[in-house]
C-alpha cells in the first residue's frame, strides 16, 4: 500500500482553525485522520502532481474523508464550534435573496458529473478545492496527425475519449 505524503502533524498545522483534534470522541483523534488519509489514497495519485501541490492536493482530499467520515457517523459527541465538521456544500452558491428566503446553489460542472468517482468531492468545500487541483491534471495534449487511412478501420469503433 502507498504512504501518504504528508503526516499527521502536517494536516493538524495546516487545518489548525477548522477542527477541534484531541484523544476523545467528541474531537478529531489522530486515528481519524490516519483513517482519512488511507481513503485518500486509495484514490489519490501522486504522480500526477509535484512534491508541493501533491502535498497540498493530498491535505484536501483527506479533509474531505475526515469531514465525511465523521459525519457518516452522526457527528462528534460535543459539537465543535469551528466549521470543520459541518462542513457541507450543496454547491457554489449561484444567487440568493432575502424576501421569502431562497438560495440557488451551481450544480457541478459537466467534468465532475461525467466522471463518478469525482462527484462526491462536491458535498464539501475540502473535496471542492481537492477538485480544483485535479481536474488540470486530468486534461491530456490531443495532437493531430497526418497518414494513410486504414480501410479496416470503422469511426464506430472510437472509443470514448472521456472528459
Amino acid at each position: 500500500m502507498a504512504t501518504s505524503p504528508v503526516t499527521v502533524a502536517e494536516f493538524k498545522t495546516k487545518f489548525d482553525r477548522n477542527f477541534k483534534y484531541g484523544t476523545g470522541k467528541e474531537s478529531v483523534r489522530d486515528k481519524d485522520i490516519t483513517d482519512a488519509f488511507n481513503e485518500a489514497l486509495l484514490i489519490f495519485n501522486g504522480s500526477l502532481f509535484d512534491t508541493a501541490s501533491g502535498k497540498q492536493a493530498f491535505l484536501y482530499a483527506s479533509a474531505h474523508f475526515l469531514v465525511v467520515n465523521i459525519q457518516s457517523v452522526g457527528g462528534l459527541m460535543i459539537n465543535p464550534t469551528d466549521q470543520g465538521i459541518n462542513n457541507r456544500s450543496n454547491g457554489v452558491v449561484n444567487s440568493k435573496t432575502v424576501g421569502q428566503v431562497s438560495v440557488s446553489y451551481e450544480p457541478p460542472p459537466d467534468r465532475v458529473k461525467r466522471i463518478a468517482a469525482l462527484l462526491p468531492f462536491w458535498e464539501t468545500e475540502y473535496g471542492k478545492r481537492y477538485l480544483t487541483f485535479l481536474m488540470p491534471k486530468l486534461a491530456g495534449n490531443v495532437g493531430v496527425v497526418s497518414g494513410p487511412i486504414d480501410p479496416m478501420y470503422s469511426q464506430a469503433t472510437i472509443p470514448d475519449a472521456g472528459p
